[in-house]
């Protein structure tokens, strides 16, 4: 079987998607709301040659029991002639007998009515369910001398009215519709079969078409002339009688509304003919074929441009009379094609980019990783800045990227290879020499490089780091090697050069030293950080890592709302590991966001189950500061939002404040997207960072968390006591809720009672527990066995 070329998937998939829409629901559900949007630029009046007398609130009111006595139709044919309609048509049942004399009055209207009568008559089951069909006609003695009009309307399997028949079979027999007899009326002779529809047009205006109150015919209010040549149609308005259909772009209208809607179609010839998706498709899948010739801007710009044609193209041919197309198909087609090229390219661009750190050019960790593993002997060398989070915080994250090339250039002197940047704030190259005297020269080289301050956008900026060597010699041990000097003995994979590496520049930084080599007593601690890495899956599965609940209080009512989401791990045999020993370790391995997205779909299905036992408790779920402006871990973050998206409106992400400023603009950024998934967003640990709330308010949260730092020293110090009230006053003047951590006393309670906290958490109000303990603690109801199996 001959294999698709790759650049022919845009327009495979696009026409399959394309083909797929036409003959399922899906175009014409598209097709329909496209419509109710051209209706919106169209919208124009109705002719006004059609009046509706309302049956309507005030007139029930007015003239009290319902159904009224038939002597007010037969007062109401009066005045209509005496006004000088041209036709009066009635949307009122008159197929059943009431009191003799009033059928006969109105039975003597009717004969003495010079505008021709039109009487209703309609089909309907005869009981719930069955499919015996009754038809309701007026009265013998009223029908007569009256023309009858079907006043069925029919609502589509979407729930509403698209369609109107130009008539209803009844009894065998066709009978016009009360739209299609009141636009012949009009002089409007509009051909079709009975039970053969025709769209209303949306674009006619309801509020356009002439009305009266009946009590105002009734009472002689109408002005004079106002009725005078037209045809009159009467029917209910009034919400209690029940006539009422939703119409696409208009809401819920009446129902004789929408047989004068109905009417002005045919009269106004607007309802043209549908030629179908083929012709849309055809040109979709020529832009898909231009755009794919394409590149850039250009292919943006012909996709984007065929979008806004295919948009344009019903409403351009309903205008000119050449009656309209079934374009959603088409833009399904084209969007899909153009979503396939956006893909290639991204993955084009993946490939290209994914050697590159995006914010200093310089080669990145990957590229250090594959050039390590190509390198048959020698050494990896790390430098890592140690005030570079400080620096960044300061300077903003784009300058200190600017700096760390700076520190890149000065370094070029003493590396064999490119200057690579291995995470935030470390460089790598590989020294290809193994000559200990000449690698100790080029380090030593380095470090007085790097010894004078940087200028950076009229800043001096003095950086404090560490240098780490690793040697690369293809043997798998590692013997005993000093620190401060090169020394023998030290041997590496290639493989494990650059992680082992940088392991050494962390243990210079922590000693003071201006390098270290790594050795046998630093493999053992990486190898427990490793271990712990390695060891996530298989303790997330067994349910070693499990998720612990600290309830929230909300103080105005003192009852439990929420509560905070926390991560536990029991090893089998290490015991208990506390998440300041795992956490770290997970971030620097790379494996922080599967933790995270465990977390987080354990907090929504035991907040499911919560509900399902009658327990409404928000819960929060603490996101790593590397997180938010991870673009994958975004994608898998939607991923579980949409498996669980009942429990999403009940879910908080709680960020810490220092992630904020680290990056400001790429922090609101990345939190903007989170928020429009329809997450809420709370600050966490307000009080230890530098930022202030007005800055807060740039971000898309609406909850601080003040830090329970100043919680815990509440009752003893003034100093913490004026910087929560005063934090807690300004945080709702910006329309921020405030959450008090730490809170260990009733003591400490009442007094954030006192300053207008709205939440507090804590070990007065509960400690951390499982799911089923805070459940009970909130009263949760008994689970029967199903609910219990589904939670």
């Amino acid at each position: 079987m001959p294999r698709i070329r790759r650049g022919a998937v845009p327009l495979i998939a696009g026409l399959l998607i394309g083909v797929m829409a036409a003959v399922s629901s899906v175009g014409p559900t598209i097709d329909r709301g496209l419509q109710v949007w051209r209706w919106s630029l169209l919208s124009h009046a109705a002719t006004g040659r059609i009046a509706l007398v309302e049956i309507d609130a005030r007139s029930l009111a007015a003239l009290h029991n319902w159904p009224w006595p038939r002597t007010y139709y037969a007062q109401a044919i009066a005045r209509l002639n005496a006004a000088g309609a041209s036709t009066i048509a009635f949307d009122v049942d008159f197929s059943a007998p009431s009191r003799a004399d009033q059928d006969a009055a109105l039975a003597q209207a009717i004969a003495g009515s010079r505008a021709p009568v039109i009487l209703p008559t309609f089909r309907q089951a005869s009981s719930q369910g069955s499919t015996q069909v009754l038809e309701n006609l007026p009265l013998p003695a009223l029908r007569d001398r009256a023309q009858m009009a079907a006043v069925n309307i029919f609502v589509d399997s979407d729930g509403l009215v698209h369609t109107y028949p130009y008539g209803v079979m009844t009894g065998g027999l066709p009978r016009p519709s009360m739209g299609a007899t009141l636009a012949n009326g009009a002089g409007q002779s509009r051909q079709g079969q009975a039970d053969q529809g025709f769209p209303i047009d949306g674009s006619i205006d309801p509020a356009s078409v002439p009305r009266f109150s009946f009590i105002d015919l009734m009472t002689g209010k109408v002005p004079a002339g106002a009725l005078k040549g037209r045809d009159v149609l009467i029917g209910a308005s009034a919400i209690e009688l029940g006539d009422r259909y939703p119409v696409p772009g208009r809401g819920v209208i009446a129902g004789p509304m929408i047989q004068i809607l109905a009417a002005e179609t045919l009269i106004q010839g607007s309802a043209p003919f549908d030629h179908g998706p083929v012709l849309p498709m055809l040109v979709a899948l020529g832009l898909l074929g231009l755009a794919m010739r394409r590149e850039g801007v250009r292919r943006n710009a012909t996709l984007f441009g065929g979008a806004a044609f295919l948009l344009i193209l019903p409403m351009a041919t309903k205008v000119s009379g050449l009656g309209v197309f079934s374009v959603g198909p088409a833009l399904l087609a084209l969007l899909t094609g153009g979503l396939a090229m956006l893909v290639h390219s991204a993955l084009h661009a993946a490939r290209e980019a994914r050697h590159v750190d995006t914010e200093t050019g310089l080669p990145n960790a990957r590229s250090f990783r594959e050039l390590a593993r190509a390198t048959p002997r020698g050494s990896a060398i790390v430098i890592r800045v140690a005030n570079f989070g400080d620096v960044a915080s300061v300077l903003g994250r784009a300058h200190a990227a600017e700096l760390l090339t700076l520190v890149a250039h000065r370094l070029v002197f003493a590396a064999d290879s490119a200057i690579h940047r291995i995470d935030d704030g470390a460089l790598g190259w590989i020294n290809s020499t193994t000559d200990d005297d000449e690698e100790a020269e080029r380090l030593d080289a380095a470090v007085a490089m790097l010894r004078p301050a940087f200028e950076i956008h009229g800043r001096q900026v003095e950086l404090h780091f560490g240098f780490g060597v690793a040697a690369i010699t293809g043997s798998t041990e590692a013997g005993p090697i000093s620190t401060g000097s090169i020394s023998t003995g030290a041997t590496n994979t290639p493989a494990d050069a650059p992680a082992r590496a940088s392991s050494a520049a962390d243990t210079a930084l922590a000693r003071g030293l201006r390098w270290a080599h790594f050795t046998a007593d630093l493999e053992q601690q990486s190898e427990w950080r490793l271990g712990l890495a390695a060891e996530l899956d298989q303790a997330m599965a067994q349910g070693h890592i499990w998720v612990a609940y600290q309830p929230k209080l909300a103080i105005a009512s003192r009852q439990i709302t929420a509560a905070e989401a926390l991560v536990r791990w029991r090893h089998p045999t290490r015991g208990p590991v506390p998440p300041d020993a795992f956490i770290p370790a997970l971030e620097e391995n790379g494996r922080i966001a599967d933790l995270t997205l465990f977390v987080l779909e354990q907090a929504l299905v035991d907040r499911t189950a919560w509900a399902a036992m009658g327990v409404e408790l928000d819960v929060a779920v603490n996101l790593s500061a590397l997180l938010p402006a991870d673009p994958a871990f975004v994608r898998r973050l939607e991923t579980v939002l949409h498996r669980h998206a009942g429990a999403v409106p009940h879910l908080t992400l709680e960020v810490t404040e220092s992630a904020t400023m680290a990056d400001p603009e790429r922090a609101i950024a990345a939190l903007e997207r989170l928020a429009g998934m329809g997450l809420a967003l709370s600050i966490d640990d307000y009080g230890t960072g530098l930022s202030t709330l007005s800055y807060l308010k740039r971000l898309p949260a609406r909850e601080i968390k003040i830090d329970k730092g100043f919680v815990l020293g509440l009752e003893s110090s003034r100093g913490d006591q004026a910087m929560v009230r005063s934090t807690i006053d300004l945080a709702h003047e910006l329309g921020f809720k405030v959450v008090a951590e730490g809170v260990e006393t009733a003591a400490a309670l009442d007094m954030l009672a006192t300053f207008g906290c709205d939440t507090a958490q804590g070990w007065h109000i509960g400690k951390p527990m499982h799911a089923a303990d805070l459940a009970e603690l909130c009263g949760a109801r008994p689970m029967d066995a199903r609910q219990a199996q589904a939670g």
